[in-house]
């Protein structure tokens, strides 16, 4: 976790504390101030309609605070990176907006359940291995040229196409579920919090078109693997990827970018 979140805390506590003080002042008139008249002035100020606006606000920055964090979270760790990085040119040139972010993790353990963690775990080692053997040499293409990590990420191409064996009903759900904005914050495995819904946010933007560019941004490194990675791949799964997901390649040849 960063510094946001406990200087975030530590500046709203500074204005109430400030807001004490300047009540203490307006009450006292440079008298001494005693324990009762204290808390007298704390009751007040703990039921203050005044206060209710520099409330919501500060809960929701900090819900960004946490939104925030809790993306960079998954987005910076190896599974998360290995799984993004093929959309990265699309996040770079704003074709895909980096809202979709979590929705995407989200789609992902829909697909995945379990296997996302033994994914998440496998992808770990790997960095620590390549780490380990390059020192400061590393970088994270190397990761994304592991052999291993190629396999990792086959294997949850290969899932996620499975998934879509009703194409056109399972397109629709996908685009709903890129154009959702999220009401909960995970801040732990088993943790959440409630995120105020703004009525004036704008809509995220998803549609057909970024659902081609999405799609094809994902699987269009499966229809030209080197030789390498085409024995690699027939190895692993018994077949190339044409006769593996041949179906869910023809569904999507025809959405055009």
């Amino acid at each position: 976790m960063t510094g946001r979140g406990p200087e975030h805390l530590r500046k709203t506590t500074n204005v109430v504390l400030d807001a004490l003080v300047r009540a203490a002042e307006q009450a006292l008139h440079g008298h001494a101030i005693d324990m009762r008249t204290l808390e007298a002035l704390v009751a007040e100020l703990k039921d203050s309609v005044a206060f209710d606006d520099f409330y919501r606000r500060s809960y929701r920055e900090l819900m960004e605070v946490v939104e925030g964090e809790s993306i960079e979270q998954r987005r910076t760790n190896a599974f998360g990176r290995l799984m993004l990085h093929p959309l990265s040119p699309l996040f770079s040139e704003e074709k895909l907006d980096r809202v979709l972010v979590p929705n995407i993790f989200s789609f992902l353990h829909m697909v995945l359940g379990d296997e996302e963690a033994v994914a998440a775990e496998r992808c770990g080692t790997i960095i620590t291995q390549l780490k380990g053997e390059l020192g400061d040499h590393f970088s994270w293409d190397n990761f994304y040229d592991d052999p291993e990590a190629k396999l990792i990420q086959w294997h949850v191409l290969v899932k996620i196409s499975a998934s879509f064996k009703r194409y056109d009903l399972r397109k629709d759900w996908f685009i709903k579920l890129m154009q959702y904005r999220p009401t909960t914050v995970s801040v732990a495995s088993n943790a959440f919090v409630t995120k105020e819904h703004n009525p004036y946010d704008d809509p995220i933007q998803f549609g057909e078109r970024e659902f081609c560019l999405f799609f094809h941004a994902l699987f269009d490194p499966l229809q030209s693997l080197d030789r390498k990675d085409e024995a690699a791949f027939q190895k692993e799964f018994g077949a190339d990827p044409h006769h593996l997901i041949g179906g869910f390649l023809v569904n999507l040849a025809t959405c055009a970018i």
